[in-house]
């Protein structure tokens, strides 16, 4: 499935409550304006919203940098986007397609909107995608008109459209792969991961996992917030939701920031994972419908921000693009809001920082580590007291108490003996 919720605009009470947080009063989108309620058949209408996401992370500033050092933002490289498909009315520059459908026009808006966070070029003067500059493969691994929804989607036919993507990946130079879906495991799924990171040194970006909303959901028995059998305290999602589970996967969760309902808590919204990597936000962010339309998330979901992270690593692997997936991976979580000794199941090691990743003067080795000490090595570190400093005057103040004693001494005599000589000379 997919892990953005199936939804096609916000609800009533989340219409009424998404001011609350922000400076100014805020308004949901309007239907027509919701990415996830256009189809190619809506008339196309232009979303003038800034994203919110865009601001909180500092996405302009992020770009101004790479554009300052002559580079395009994204520029150099290729992000593949592996789900429903990008609908070719949405004016996405992609440069190479795969799909089972090849004949099918894409119905199902959320490959779309994935990829338009990713990678949509500025509309006017309001940027939309994080990275522009990157070009797009679309590798289409679903289609929610055959199944009737994408909770479906059988695993093997990703694992085809992932080994697609490792046959053609220096073909159209690909870095990054976006997997916004929560699939059941299997070895091959498994192997397809694996041999994109460490044979190839692509990027694997994945949702960390949404909240299930009905019972149709792969995770509904698990995990719905009225009688899932795994809910309550020490809830952990690590072991049901793939491919963020694995280890070679960057794993996103999504966080409340921006104008949100903040009436109901995260954990609503979104799974507790401790296989989160690192988080970012998504409500009110800016993408493309179906239709070419500019369009509002208005959802907090793990989808939308695997794939603002997906942008944000393609921007790091354009700054640096000699690092390898370790040391990309190394500069995202070691400027990440949070500390590497204090994950969270919600934020992993904390809020993606853009900026930060690329500015901070970090030294990471081909595999990641950095070359200090990490916090919990010091923390192992017995404390010692100080050594003594060396006290230059120790045999100046030894020899001076002994010569000291012996004038003394010898005064105490000649009193004593004074007496004695005064008798005799009488």
């Amino acid at each position: 499935m997919p892990v953005a919720p199936r939804i096609a605009a916000v609800a009533a009470a989340a219409l009424a409550a998404v001011s609350v947080g922000a400076g100014s009063p805020a308004h949901a989108a309007p239907e027509a304006y919701s990415c996830m309620g256009l189809s190619d058949n809506t008339a196309r209408v232009t979303d003038s919203s800034t994203s919110v996401p865009y601001e909180l992370l500092g996405i302009d500033r992020a770009q101004q940098l790479l554009k300052a050092q002559g580079r395009s933002p994204g520029g150099g490289l290729s992000v593949a986007v592996v789900d429903s498909g990008i609908s070719d009315s949405s004016g996405l520059v992609t440069v190479a397609g795969r799909s089972p459908w090849p004949h099918r026009d894409v119905t199902d808006p959320h490959g779309t909107a994935v990829a338009g966070l990713i990678a949509a070029r500025a509309r006017g003067d309001k940027p939309t995608g994080i990275a522009p500059g990157a070009r797009l493969v679309d590798v289409r691994v679903y289609d929610g008109s055959d199944t009737g929804g994408a909770d479906d989607i059988d695993t093997d036919d990703v694992v085809a459209g992932l080994d697609w993507v490792a046959q053609h990946a220096s073909d159209y130079a690909i870095r990054v792969v976006n997997i916004s879906l929560a699939l059941t495991p299997t070895t091959d799924l498994e192997r397809a991961v694996h041999h994109l990171v460490h044979d190839l040194d692509i990027a694997v970006v994945a949702a960390s996992g949404n909240r299930p909303q009905d019972e149709t959901d792969l995770l509904w028995s698990r995990f719905n917030s009225e009688d899932g059998t795994d809910t309550g305290p020490g809830e952990d999602a690590a072991d049901a939701v793939y491919p963020a589970a694995y280890d070679d996967v960057i794993a996103v969760n999504a966080t409340q920031g921006g104008p949100v309902d903040r009436s109901q808590p995260l954990s609503a919204a979104v799974l507790p994972n401790s296989q989160t990597d690192l988080a970012a936000p998504t409500f009110y962010g800016v993408s493309i419908g179906v239709n070419g339309s500019t369009c509002r998330i208005d959802q907090v979901a793990t989808s939308w921000a695997a794939a603002e992270v997906s942008g944000v690593v393609a921007l790091l692997r354009t700054a640096y693009p000699r690092d390898t997936v370790a040391q990309i991976r190394a500069r995202l979580e070691n400027t990440a809001t949070g500390t590497p000794l204090d994950r969270t199941k919600f934020e992993g090691n904390g809020v993606v920082q853009p900026v930060e990743a690329l500015t901070r003067p970090l030294h990471p080795r081909k595999d990641g580590t950095l070359p200090r000490a990490t916090g919990e090595e010091q923390s192992n570190v017995r404390a010692t007291a100080p050594r003594p400093q060396a006290d230059v005057l120790a045999s100046t103040r030894h020899h001076a108490v002994w010569w000291g004693l012996l004038g003394g001494g010898a005064l105490l005599v000649a009193l004593m003996l004074r007496p004695v000589l005064a008798r005799r000379r009488d």
